[in-house]
């Protein structure tokens, strides 16, 4: 498959407090758990599942779900997958990305890059750059993630610790579920953010850090539904688990959220 410069760096599941220090079977029967730590602002903690592909899965929560630290968050959300993040394989080019989008028609944009971090268990000083969109709502298009000291800090795929009970090899793709009135601002925007076509009607292909033989080319995958009283906006993870057998898919309702992961075997669901 055709490399993409634009890349899945990681998805973001947001938890109670309790659920990321101590993993409920749920999450840890299924995947093989890597240490995280708390963030340089003080207001979250995570862990990580890292994969072959050198894609993540972040598990995140407010430390003891402190409403305070909550306040004014842009994760300030329900639980389940709130966010996800790219990254590029050569050095971000944040105004570029602006022009692409201006062009485009988009009525939102992305912010000057700001610096954050965080401290590995063994003191290892972890530094990168997050461009966030402003003027649309978190989640309904990606951030950038840009790293300051070596990826490999951040994202250690070490000690067998991208081996999972499940299979899981890698990250198919995000499904961005949206009600009729925000899909046709977000398909031009994200074919600008992504610099691609799409493949299909709403698919926008992008890679990821390593290549591992996919059947599929990762996507990110804009999909239209009925609002129905429910919340404008609603991500699905897809992980790659060949030969997943009768694994059933991840639909936990956490709060009044829900936490939904498809585990497909090789090929993109439908």
């Amino acid at each position: 498959m055709p490399k993409s410069e634009v890349l899945l760096d990681h998805v973001v599941l947001l938890l109670p407090y309790e659920q990321v220090v101590n993993p409920p079977s749920w999450i840890a029967n299924s995947f093989h758990i890597s240490p995280g730590g708390r963030h340089a602002d003080g207001k979250t903690e995570n862990k990580l599942i890292l994969f072959r592909d050198g894609s993540y899965l972040e598990l995140i929560a407010f430390i003891h779900d402190d409403p305070a630290r909550r306040k004014g968050h842009c994760w300030d959300k329900d639980y389940g997958v709130v966010d996800f993040a790219l990254t590029t394989r050569h050095q971000f080019d944040h105004a570029t990305l602006r022009e692409r989008l201006q062009k485009s028609g988009a009525n939102f944009s992305y912010a000057d890059p700001v610096e954050g971090g965080r401290k590995t268990p063994d003191r290892q000083e972890l530094r990168w750059k997050l461009t966030c969109p402003v003027g649309v709502e978190r989640g309904m298009v990606p951030f950038w993630c840009s790293d300051l000291t070596p990826r490999e800090r951040r994202v250690p795929g070490v000690n067998g610790n991208t081996h999972h009970p499940c299979g899981a090899v890698g990250i198919s793709g995000v499904v961005i579920e949206v009600a009729d009135g925000n899909y046709d601002r977000l398909k031009t925007a994200l074919a600008a953010i992504t610099n691609t076509t799409p493949t299909d009607p709403g698919r926008y292909p992008i890679s990821t850090p390593f290549e591992i033989g996919r059947p599929d080319q990762p996507t990110i995958w804009l999909r239209q539904r009925p609002l129905d009283g429910e919340k404008e906006l609603r991500l699905r993870l897809l992980i790659q688990c060949p030969g997943r057998g009768s694994q059933p898919n991840i639909e936990r309702k956490v709060g009044g959220g829900l936490v939904a992961i498809d585990l497909v075997n090789g090929t993109r669901p439908h």
